[in-house]
């Protein structure tokens, strides 16, 4: 389902499929990390690199990364807590004093630019892939600019008809 969406919505040719894990090795994991890996590992269609795990999900070396919802769900919420921390450390830092506000002025853009990249209401929403229809998740703060960008996200899905474009790629494994 990601492959999919990375093709199809992201614009990335044979993305690369990482399963998040405690380790690299092939065996570790619970069980049902375990048996994720070997159907991940089996299907030809998929560029599966391996396990990943959690310090080495933003250097970019899975397009993809599969979870279960419990762990993905940590994981955002995790990001989420330290990016808010990091902003408001540098928001401090560069409020400290008449030389830290000078200097902060010289950065405002490219502050500007890195607080939209890491900014979910620039996103809206991220879409729940599945088989059945396409639904958006959205923060549970999320404002109308928010809902607004989540609308533009499943209007995207729909013109690209990601739900059907994944039940023809579940269909054809069987």
């Amino acid at each position: 389902m990601g492959k999919i969406y990375s093709e199809n919505i992201l614009g990335i040719d044979n993305p690369r499929v990482a399963l998040v894990n405690i380790g690299e090795e092939e065996k570790k994991g619970n069980e049902l990390v375990v048996e994720s890996y070997r159907l991940l590992k089996s299907y030809p269609k998929i560029n599966f690199i391996g396990n990943i795990e959690g310090r080495e999900l933003f250097e970019s070396a899975a397009d993809v990364v599969v979870c279960d919802g419990f762990v993905g769900n940590v994981i955002l919420k995790s990001v989420e807590g330290l990016a808010n921390f990091f902003f408001g450390e540098i928001k401090q830092i560069l409020t400290s004093g008449i030389l830290a506000r000078l200097s902060a002025l010289g950065l405002r853009n490219s502050f500007t630019t890195m607080k939209k990249r890491f900014d979910y209401e620039e996103y809206g929403g991220a879409q729940l892939l599945g088989l059945n229809g396409l639904v958006i998740i959205s923060h549970g703060s999320s404002k109308s600019r928010a809902i607004k960008n989540a609308i533009k996200v499943a209007i995207e899905g729909l013109k690209k008809n990601i739900t059907r474009k994944i039940n023809e790629e579940i269909n054809s494994i069987n």
